[in-house]
Formats: structure tokens, sequence, C-alpha cells
């Protein structure tokens, strides 16, 4: 998923928090314009991202998955799981 902001909730106070199951993954966590400097973080099975406040509307994004072995994970084999939580009203 390519470079973005979660702005299309009416209440952008509460934080994110998304969840990794499967495929490693190269979590892309940029600034508040897409000119700003993008950080690259490896995410693992299990690993779990929080970003609020401040950091609510920075732009970011995944880059696209790599297959690093035949058998992929072994739980999820060729697949990565995303869980993304934010509030709803």
């Amino acid at each position: 998923m390519s470079l973005h902001q979660d702005r299309d909730e009416r209440d952008v106070a509460a934080p994110i928090v998304s969840v990794s199951l499967g495929l490693s993954a190269v979590f892309l966590f940029g600034g508040l314009t897409k000119a700003d400097k993008v950080h690259r973080v490896r995410l693992y099975h299990g690993d779990v991202v929080v970003f609020g406040g401040p950091s609510r509307l920075r732009f970011h994004g995944i880059l696209p998955l790599t297959l690093r072995d035949e058998n992929g994970h072994s739980l999820t084999g060729p697949y990565r799981i995303n869980l993304t939580f934010r509030t709803a009203r």
C-alpha cells in the first residue's frame, strides 16, 4: 500500500493500532507531507505498531511483499495478514 494518511475518520484523536501476522513486511513511516523523509521498519509476525497524537496524521504505507523462502510463514504460508484498529462511530 503506497504512502497515505488516514484522515477519513471524524475523530483523529484516537491512535491507530496495526497488528502484523504471517510474512514479514517493510512498514514506511513518513512525515506530515509526502516530501518528508520516510523511515523503513521491518515488521515480523506478531509485531504491533501504534501511532497517535502528533504522529497520527503522518504518511505511512507498506512495501510490496517478497516471499523470502519457498514455504512462506509457518502459520500463514505465503500470506501476510494485517489487522488495523481505529475508533469508528
